[in-house]
């Protein structure tokens, strides 16, 4: 976006118009969006208020809610605040914006400390200890307006005037604004313009005029007032009503998905126990010593970068809350290595896209050699915010979060549901955790009828150790060549790993620390040379039908197959005596050789649906990475 600063307003040359009024931006808010939707005395008595916007902007708007309701609402509430921007602004651009408002300067410098630089896709911050939930939604607003699924309780429509920006006020706009309001549902804005009056009429809401701030003699207000007349969209995803009450919660498995599942629950204020089988948690695909993060891209935009992409920023700013000192991680960055044509062209095309070089940039065999600290004779893409986690103490510091319980050597043998209550087993029949909610993120261990008919593959994996007095060579970077390098600070590298489909025997072996030695060998020699190598780390990792992992609520198959017999005819009937989705349950599962980057935000994707929050994804990732996709695409082709 490009913007001016015109009499010290911020002003967007793109547009012709200001962000906000040269009187006082700040009362201009308060005036037209808080008093308009008649806030905060709507949610002086609430728990969860929801608020979607139609043009962050410069974000004024936002901080001046935050102020409101850090102010007046309940501390144990949330405020979910959704807000759309096409054209994002940088961090620091922000920040000079919001130096007119010395009263809203310490939100200013929390918000603007917590943005990265501005990506597409869905973003989601936690502000003010998790009272206040920002999710910046980059990208047009008709797209981003469909990916929303969660109606709001009010709406902030701000973008620029009609006359300016008649794309952010057209019918299709409108509309996807009625389909996610409900009875009760009000909405302001600074425009009186006949259209968006008679527009948003249409779409249901009375609408009103009221007078306008400063020199505007008139702006608009309304509440919604009939039901909403659209067919839901992919009504197989849509989860029964949650019946509310007690928010406990059951987690098997205590690796790193069934760490990250825990820490967002209890985050909220839930209470978790997590069973864990071993000894000790991160004990089989999450025990290696090191693990990288780093965004997958792909040569075009695809669903599995969008994901990937949305799952790293979200895990860097996880990493800024939970280790600021980076006492575990460090983002040293990572080095791909173009081996071999195909991958020298598809890094050509990945850095013909423009991405930022924040996220990803071409670097030479000269410049690569630089950034590794060791001659390299190719160059490739170099992911300067990536890097390595110790996920033993990672998943340690997740697990000590206030409100989770471990409980080691509870090796659940059934699963029952009763009551509203989900109930886990031993073998003798004794009951190992009771709770409304039950997350299933035991790895490979799902022998139970509840996920026995999810289609998995069995990967094996093993990392080999390279020990100091083989290293002649100090690494800068994570470098990823034929295998990967990680560099260590404890007199060790890891190399690795060997990748065996449809083996699901984790035993390490010898043969395949000699697998890792050759192939180091045979493409960064340098390192090779010497090298006197043992195993690090041996397990299996699920996989699954294309490398997306099977995050989201589990449904039960046979009552999916019977409610939509004639999905591809959309002809359904919904059974709420007998739900497709068995109320509580869900799965965080198959995250393959990216769980370290991607299951951070798949936790907050498991503890919104559990407490019927906004998901931090948009509809079409959450349809991607649901548990019953395999199955839905098959009900789809009749």
């Amino acid at each position: 976006m490009t913007l001016d600063f015109r009499d010290g307003t911020p002003y967007s040359t793109r547009f012709g118009d200001v962000y906000y009024s040269s009187e006082d931006g700040a009362t201009e808010s308060a005036h037209v969006f808080l008093a308009g939707n008649d806030l905060p005395a709507r949610w002086t008595d609430t728990d969860r208020f929801l608020i979607g916007e139609t043009g962050f902007g410069t974000g004024l708007n936002f901080l001046v809610a935050w102020r409101a309701w850090r102010d007046t609402a309940r501390p144990d509430a949330r405020l979910h605040y959704l807000s759309l921007e096409r054209y994002p602004l940088d961090p620091e651009i922000l920040g000079r914006c919001h130096a007119a408002f010395p009263e809203l300067e310490l939100l200013s410098r929390e918000l603007c400390s917590r943005l990265g630089q501005p990506s597409p896709g869905f973003h989601r911050l936690f502000l003010e200890q998790g009272r206040v939930v920002l999710t910046l939604c980059h990208g047009e607003a008709l797209d981003m307006l469909r990916g929303m699924t969660a109606p709001m309780d009010a709406w902030f429509l701000d973008g620029f005037a009609p006359a300016k920006n008649p794309e952010l006020w057209n019918e299709a706009v409108l509309r996807e604004i009625a389909r996610l309001s409900r009875p009760g549902t009000t909405f302001a804005t600074f425009t009186s313009a006949g259209s968006v009056r008679r527009g948003l009429a249409a779409q249901g809401f009375a609408v009103q005029k009221t007078p306008g701030f400063g020199r505007k003699r008139e702006m608009c207000r309304g509440v919604m007032e009939r039901e909403p007349r659209y067919r839901p969209r992919a009504p197989w995803y849509a989860l029964p009503p949650e019946a509310g009450g007690e928010r406990s919660a059951l987690v098997i498995g205590a690796g790193i998905a069934g760490a990250q599942a825990a820490w967002h629950l209890a985050y909220r204020g839930w209470s978790v126990k997590v069973l864990e089988r071993h000894s000790a948690p991160a004990m089989e695909a999450s025990g290696s010593p090191r693990a990288v993060f780093s965004p997958f891209l792909t040569a075009r935009q695809s669903a599995e970068e969008q994901f990937s992409l949305q799952c790293f920023e979200y895990l860097l700013r996880q990493l800024d809350m939970l280790d600021p000192g980076r006492e575990f991680h460090c983002r040293c960055g990572v080095l791909e290595l173009s081996m071999n044509a195909e991958r020298a062209d598809r890094a050509a095309r990945i850095a013909a896209r423009g991405l930022p070089s924040t996220l990803v940039r071409a670097v030479n065999p000269e410049e690569a050699s630089e950034l590794a600290g060791i001659h390299v004779d190719q160059g490739g893409l170099f992911y300067p915010s990536a890097g390595w986690v110790n996920p033993g103490a990672w998943v340690k510091r997740l697990m000590a979060a206030d409100g989770i319980t471990l409980e080691t050597g509870a090796n659940v043998n059934d699963l029952e549901h009763a009551d509203g209550i989900w109930r886990a087993l031993d073998a003798p029949g004794d009951e190992l955790g009771a709770a409304p909610v039950l997350v299933v993120a035991s790895g490979r261990a799902m022998g139970w009828p509840v996920t026995r008919w999810i289609p998995f593959t069995p990967v094996a994996g093993q990392s080999s150790r390279l020990h100091a007095e083989s290293m002649r060579h100090d690494l800068r970077c994570v470098i990823r060549h034929a295998g990967t390098v990680v560099p260590g600070d404890g007199g060790f590298h890891i190399v690795g790993s060997t990748f065996q489909r449809d083996e699901a025997n984790g035993e390490a072996n010898e043969s395949a620390d000699r697998e890792n030695l050759e192939t180091l060998r045979t493409h960064l020699p340098l390192l090779a040379e010497g090298a006197v190598a043992s195993t690090a780390h041996s397990a299996v990792r699920m996989t699954s039908e294309n490398r997306l992992p099977l995050v989201g609520a589990l449904a039960n198959p046979e009552r999916l197959a019977a409610e939509y017999p004639h999905m591809h005819r959309r002809r359904y009937t919904r059974n709420e005596d007998d739900p497709a989705y068995p109320p509580g349950l869900f799965l965080s599962a198959a995250w393959g050789s990216r769980g370290m980057t991607n299951a951070a935000l798949g936790g907050e994707l498991l503890a919104s649906l559990a407490g019927e929050e906004p998901p931090p994804l948009q509809a079409m990732l959450l349809h991607a990475v649901h548990p019953a996709r395999s199955l839905v695409r098959r009900l789809q082709r009749g």
